[in-house]
């Protein structure tokens, strides 16, 4: 049985997205930037709305920050270029650590995101 998940689809993925890597870092240093700004200009009579886009804004500059990583990550997979047998080996665990990482780090921002929604609007 073949996993879901796998460093060749990940290698795949990050090949048809490579062209969006540096507009995804810029998009990220612009929203870190425009939070800063946002924040230093939330007060405690600031109205609600404000905030969550102040919040929205951060959460998708983490994410075009963890896609971007994403793309430099797995554009080339170190292995594939190795002849020794034992330095394809290790590459291959380091490739497959990191494809498990990411499993877990693409969704988390918008589920974090979703979380703290929840979180504020039950209070």
């Amino acid at each position: 049985m073949k996993p879901p998940v796998s460093p060749e689809l990940f290698n795949y993925i990050a090949i048809s997205l490579s062209r969006f890597k540096w507009q995804l870092l810029a998009w990220s240093a612009f929203f870190f930037c425009l939070f800063i700004l946002l924040q230093s200009q939330i007060q405690f009579n600031t109205p609600s709305p404000l905030v969550w886009l102040a919040i929205f804004i951060l959460f998708t500059a983490i994410e075009s920050l963890v896609i971007a990583a994403f793309i430099f990550f797995f554009q080339v997979l170190p292995s594939s270029r190795e002849n020794n047998v034992k330095w394809q080996q290790f590459y291959r665990t380091i490739e497959w650590c990191e494809a498990l990482l990411f499993t877990l780090l693409l969704p988390l921002p918008i589920i974090l995101f979703i979380y703290a929604f929840i979180q504020l609007a039950i209070i």
